[in-house]
């Protein structure tokens, strides 16, 4: 699995649990992106993990990097933060952000292109 792939899947259950109003759900996969954000155990490793290919590594695209932590981790928590704070936390004065998200990361996913990775890349963050 590609993390192309997740953030499609990702997205597209996001928009389908926002729409349904399933909380359970909701808060099930504002966790998940939390828990893969801090341990860096993201599904789309563990998957490849499991199937036996090893991760490709650009050891020049390391080198340049100014902060040594992966972009994907940063966004993973960021996007999870924002999740928290526009659904817990103010959930009627916020109550778009969350479908935003849902529709940017859907968008990620079906076009390989996400605004906040590139961001992320551009500061200094591993790729």
């Amino acid at each position: 699995m590609t993390n192309r792939l997740y953030r499609l899947i990702f997205g597209s259950i996001m928009l389908i649990a926002l729409y349904f109003d399933l909380k359970p759900a909701v808060y099930f996969l504002i966790a998940m992106m939390l828990a893969e954000g801090l341990t860096n155990w993201t599904i789309p490793k563990v998957i490849k993990k499991l199937r036996g290919i090893s991760p490709h590594v650009d050891i020049n695209a390391q080198s340049s990097c100014r902060i040594n932590i992966e972009a994907e981790r940063v966004w993973r928590l960021m996007i999870g933060a924002a999740f928290v704070i526009s659904y817990i936390f103010f959930p009627q004065e916020l109550w778009v952000l969350p479908w935003f998200l849902a529709f940017v990361i859907f968008g990620a996913g079906a076009s390989d292109v996400c605004p906040g990775l590139l961001f992320m890349k551009k500061v200094g963050f591993k790729p």
